[in-house]
């Protein structure tokens, strides 16, 4: 058994050690679980650009709020209420009673009008509470019939210990809160980069059979989008009744009006087509765009009442407003038209935040949040503002679905895409971000754990409260899960699904996952696939092509890197356009080899890792010498999986021309006629 020594990484600590320290100080044990549920905190929003989104939408924690004692219920007067008259006129003297006698008949007779005025007045009221009564009845039978409404939260390169409930110093309240008040999935994996992992999300299959494989995201300005083959999961939605909208983050190609979110399923977008853009500008630039050349990029994407595709509703006037308001305000408009203009429809709402992919960019406001103050490192400090930002916008849009009557008919879906990115490249300048995906070994774009292991839970309707879920969830699984759990049409699923129905597991009608296996990615460019199989975990050649390739505990005060953080950004990425120069060459002279033998014809003897994930979720100890059978069977996998892989697309190492924002007035935009495959 080869052991990894872990020297200069963490002070030499045992796997015995490190898993003890982690069993006696991880903060979502069971008995740790805060029960209190459906919080409100109290939130301010502001509308207009000179009043934007306030940040103490929740100044006081969540166990301030669990704290609060409601009134004690109205009791009515102690003693005897009966009228005492009666007792009264019988202690009388004689000579009051003649008298009292006519006052008597006269009372007698005006109270029997009184009586029969009465009766009237009961029957009607019996009438009106009996009919209250049915109505309130058939309104809650309606609603439980009725399918919930969907709000879907993917956070954008958010590190494992980057959440409230996995980390100890950076506060993520109302995140923690709803994370606790459901199902906390322990065991969540997307895909290693931000465009697999949507592509995984909305159509249910492994990217690596979409061409959209590897760590190669769909750069700025480059054609390769998301296959027009694939009925995306809000089309499924859509096709059920929902009204479906889509806020931040799309990433999944636009050279056609084909390929834009309203294409695809959507009935609105409000956000940005590329993978990143500066959060005030809303501009994208850099190294992945044509010739360094940046273009605007927020814009109102909608379908007209013809059902015609609207694209060039610009946000020009969003300029140097900081988009986490803009993208909350705007949830918060869908949400309050939804429940007015469509209250007997359910709606899905996605919201792909930015947050907290780079650049490091966040309201002073956010990062004095009082909660994070104990945070001595600059650079992660501010990424703590930038997460904070995120969830105090989450709180502010489960108010909005309070407020509308929504709330308890949403189910709440968080994941993050990938794993936290550990460095920030501008202009070839790589500082850090603060992030940190640690014990999970790894960084974003890697194989390892860390890489794709995310935070995630679910919540809301009909979820079961409290819970933390040990079995493996994979991205895939969201597709046909919700296809089972909103009872969608499933006939109308235009492909085959790599992803299992978790729907039984995610109620706790089952303590076993629908996967007997998974892939993390096979990607022929770098020569290396992953698989999961139970307990076991199998990587093929290079786990990292940027050689990130340790554990990175949260930055300490004073640190201004990581150690041991790989590769230079520059020898990096000339690493990479070698590799994918070497493949496109390769490609010419062969058709792309289905099988892992092509990555490494001389034998995978050396090549080939494995880890008992069971006592080594971390990843120290490769055992692959031991187990050669257990190594032999997913090799097998990975061979049968490889003949449905589809060439990579994601193969340029920038924009091409025609994109160009030049061509556009200084914006991103389709530069390729739909008709053109």
């Amino acid at each position: 058994m080869s052991t990894i020594s872990m020297e200069d990484k963490i002070s030499s600590r045992s796997v015995e050690e490190l898993s003890e320290q982690r069993k006696t100080n991880d903060p979502i044990t069971i008995d740790a679980v805060d029960k209190c549920s459906h919080l409100k905190p109290d939130v301010v929003i502001e509308t207009g650009a000179d009043t934007p989104l306030q940040s103490d939408c929740l100044e006081s924690s969540l166990q301030a709020e669990c704290k609060r004692r409601k009134s004690p219920p109205h009791s009515w007067p102690s003693g005897n209420l009966r009228n005492p008259s009666t007792k009264w006129m019988k202690e009388q003297p004689r000579s009051y009673q003649k008298i009292n006698a006519a006052t008597e008949e006269k009372e007698k007779k005006a109270s029997n009008k009184f009586s029969k005025l009465n009766r009237f007045l009961i029957g009607i009221i019996a009438v009106v509470s009996v009919t209250a009564i049915v109505l309130i009845c058939w309104h809650f039978l309606r609603k439980r019939d009725k399918k919930p409404h969907v709000l879907l939260l993917i956070a954008d390169d958010l590190g494992w210990a980057d959440v409230g409930w996995h980390s100890s110093d950076i506060s993520t309240p109302y995140l923690t809160g709803l994370a606790k008040d459901g199902i906390i999935l322990r065991q969540f994996y997307s895909q290693p980069i931000c465009t697999a992992s949507r592509a995984a999300l909305f159509t249910g299959r492994y990217p690596f059979k979409l061409g959209l494989q590897g760590s190669r995201p769909i750069l700025a300005g480059a054609p390769g989008s998301l296959p027009l083959d694939m009925k995306l999961l809000p089309e499924l939605m859509k096709k059920d009744g929902y009204k479906t909208h889509l806020v931040g983050k799309w990433h999944l190609g636009f050279e056609t009006i084909r390929h834009t979110p309203v294409m695809r399923g959507f009935d609105t977008f409000t956000g940005f087509y590329n993978g990143m853009q500066d959060y005030y500008t809303h501009t994208t630039s850099g190294f992945d765009t044509v010739n360094g050349t940046g273009g605007y990029d927020m814009r109102r994407d909608y379908l007209d009442p013809e059902g015609n595709p609207v694209i060039d509703n610009i946000l020009w006037g969003a300029n140097r407003t900081y988009n986490n308001y803009l993208f909350t305000e705007e949830a918060i408009k869908i949400i309050e038209d939804h429940s007015v203009r469509h209250e007997e429809e359910p709606l899905l709402l996605v919201m792909s935040y930015p947050n907290p992919h780079s650049p490091i960019q966040v309201p002073d406001e956010f990062v004095n949040f009082q909660e994070n103050s104990n945070i001595e490192n600059s650079f992660r400090k501010t990424y703590a503002g930038l997460v904070y930002a995120m969830d105090c916008s989450v709180a502010n849009i489960t108010t909005a679905l309070k407020e509308k009557d929504m709330f308890d008919d949403t189910i709440v879906i968080f994941i993050s895409d990938n794993g936290g990115s550990l460095t920030s490249v501008n202009q070839s300048v790589v500082t850090p971000t603060g992030s940190s995906n640690y014990p999970l070994r790894g960084d974003k774009g890697t194989l390892w754990e860390a890489g794709s292991r995310v935070p995630a839970f679910i919540s809301g309707r009909n979820v079961p409260k409290g819970q933390i879920l040990d079995e493996m969830v994979h991205i895939t699984d969201i597709y046909p899960t919700l296809i089972s759990y909103l009872n969608l049409d499933g006939d109308y699923v235009s492909h085959d699904l790599d992803g299992s129905d978790q729907s039984k597991l995610l109620k706790m009608e089952s303590k076993e996952t629908a996967h007997e296996y998974f892939i993390y990615d096979i990607d022929p460019v770098y020569e290396q696939a992953a698989i999961r199989y139970g307990k076991w975990k199998l990587i093929l050649g290079a786990p990292a092509a940027n050689e990130v390739d340790g554990w990175y505990q949260p930055l300490k005060e004073g640190q201004t890197g990581y150690e041991d953080s790989g590769l230079p950004f520059k020898q990096y990425v000339l690493k990479a356009y070698d590799m994918i120069s070497n493949y496109k060459a390769s490609l010419k002279s062969n058709a792309m080899c289905k099988s892992v033998g092509c990555f490494y014809p001389e034998g995978t003897e050396n090549k080939v890792k494995l880890f008992d994930l069971s006592v080594d979720q971390y990843e120290f100890n490769d055992v692959a010498s031991q187990h050669p059978a257990t190594v032999k069977r997913l090799l097998d996998i990975l061979d049968k999986e490889m003949l449905d892989m589809v060439p990579p697309v994601n193969l340029l190492d920038g924009g091409v021309a025609e994109a160009s924002p030049n061509h556009f007035n200084g914006t991103w935009m389709p530069w390729m006629d739909a008709s053109e495959p």
